[in-house]
């Protein structure tokens, strides 16, 4: 059986490559293997897939990579400095850049910079809403996320519960992933409300979540918590956790596709593969230490 293709990050022999691989039950095929350098002299923060292309946020260099899955080209752009994730309406991409404290716009179409939008201090995850029109943006340092308004230029604040690293807009409310340091750090989800701005209710997770993941497919949270080494499944309609699966090891990213979640371990250089119903289909071992990653389907 073969799955969806998937595209990953990872260092092996010194350099940072990406990779473009097709997975089966026990092993994968490597259709496409790409150097980016030095690991010491890049930090790719994430990665995302449109139309073709798979774009890269290079934190070190201050640059989004491009590379065109049917040209086989790769081309750069610079944006502001530290930018971490990256977003696209029909024209432009968004990125939120953390140490400048803005949104860089880039022209898909001629993949250039057109310029920034004012963010709040420490800006790390930018999504849009096609609903409104409109940006949202974690600011970390001040606790809160920004709405812009790409249309009007107008903008909201909406105050979180510990500091913002991660977003999404389902239905009517604001999904923010937040830490909240008070002696030992602890996870929140705060479920805001997106017309008056409440705080509606807050999941707290132990330890440090890091990726974050929304499955619009199955209307699904997927949550990695690097400290108990768990993948949690929240229901954002129900507004609980309904699964937790032991993964072990250092598990880094979570993605999926339209079966399955996948999940990169670069402690156990392996990739594991688990149904979306909860178990764990089997793990797949890599040639090289994985980080990021995403499907692309």
């Amino acid at each position: 059986m073969m799955y969806e293709e998937i595209v990953v990050i990872g260092t092996g022999q010194g350099r940072l490559m990406m990779f473009i691989l097709e997975l089966s039950e026990e092993d994968y095929i490597c259709k496409k293997a790409l150097n980016i350098g030095d690991k010491n002299s890049y930090a790719i923060h994430s990665i995302f897939n449109y139309e073709k292309a798979i774009y890269m946020a290079d934190s070190f260099n201050n640059k989004i990579y491009k590379y065109d899955m049917i040209s086989n080209e790769v081309n750069e752009t610079n944006v502001g400095r530290d930018p971490r994730h990256m977003c696209v309406d029909k024209e432009n991409m968004y990125v939120a850049n953390f140490e400048s404290d803005n949104i860089s716009i880039i022209d898909l179409k001629n993949f250039l910079l057109l310029g920034s939008i004012p963010a709040g201090i420490k800006a790390h995850d930018v999504i849009y809403s096609e609903k409104n029109n409109c940006l949202y943006t974690t600011c970390y340092e001040e606790n809160q996320v920004l709405e812009y308004g790409l249309t009007t230029g107008k903008s909201r604040i909406f105050k979180t519960e510990g500091k913002p690293m991660h977003l999404v807009i389902y239905k009517d409310t604001i999904i923010v992933m937040t830490y909240f340091v008070n002696g030992s750090i602890h996870t929140k989800i705060n479920f805001i409300n997106l017309y008056d701005g409440k705080i509606e209710k807050i999941i707290i997770i132990e330890g440090l979540a890091t990726d974050f993941q929304y499955d619009y497919i199955n209307d699904m949270l997927y949550i990695i918590n690097i400290v108990d080494k768990n993948l949690y499944l929240l229901d954002p309609l129900a507004r609980k956790v309904i699964n937790e699966i032991y993964l072990g090891g250092y598990p880094e990213a979570v993605t999926f596709d339209k079966n399955n979640i996948y999940v990169t371990n670069s402690k156990k250089q392996e990739i594991t593969i688990i149904e979306k119903n909860g178990p764990i289909k089997n793990s797949i071992h890599l040639q090289f230490v994985p980080d990021l990653i995403k499907a692309i389907y």
